[in-house]
């Protein structure tokens, strides 16, 4: 499947959000500053996000979006089946969105929760991250920048590594996506945390 191109809806610095204004003849685009009104306008789309994923069936994904002024963000939990899940979400909720990831293979309960690493330190967007490659770093952002496309579909690897002399999990985009601050800390390329992540989408 082609990658579709992301019109994405936060950049590095959220210096603007971009409004799809819809009519019968097609769709126009405006950019603005950030506020009450224009996150309204953008909240009344809808984005249907696929994300493939590989190696990874019967994974459970919810998809998280905390930016510190808006109530917290969770998707109803969807399973990969056949290597995809599509969850249907608000595209304003889509900047600065985590994606939570629980394996099949985690069958005792842990004390955090893997999440996708859309960016690791030192990466350009749009670069191509191997497995080997992501075992070595050591800070990455959970946080997607976002779009407002109606839908889009990304590509994350998830693989089942030991972590913290446990069985665990790894998941990364192996194409490096636009993300928002903050980096965190990771071992080993592994972006895991207690609660949902909060994303900085007003530097």
């Amino acid at each position: 499947m082609s990658r579709l191109p992301v019109r994405p809806l936060a950049g590095a610095l959220i210096g603007a959000l971009v409004i799809v204004m819809t009519s019968v003849l097609g769709a126009a685009y405006a950019s603005a500053v950030p506020g009450d009104a224009t996150r309204s306008a953008a909240i009344e789309l809808d984005t249907d996000l696929t994300l493939l994923i590989a190696r990874c069936e019967g994974c459970v994904i919810t998809l998280l979006s905390n930016d510190g002024a808006d109530p917290i963000y969770s998707s109803v939990p969807a399973t990969v089946i056949d290597g995809s899940v599509t969850v249907n979400l608000p595209s304003a909720r889509t900047a600065g969105m985590s994606v939570r990831v629980e394996p099949p293979w985690l069958t005792t309960a842990v004390a955090a929760d893997t999440f996708v690493a859309w960016r690791y330190a030192g990466t350009a967007i749009g670069a191509r991250i191997g497995f080997k490659q992501a075992r070595t770093k050591r800070r990455a952002s959970g946080c997607w920048a976002g779009t407002v496309n109606e839908a889009v579909t990304l590509t994350v690897k998830v693989r089942r590594v030991w972590f913290h002399a446990r069985p665990g999990a790894i998941a990364w985009a192996p194409v490096t996506e636009s993300t928002v601050p903050p980096m965190e800390r990771v071992r080993d390329g592994v972006l895991v945390s207690d609660d949902v992540l909060a994303c900085d989408l007003y530097p």
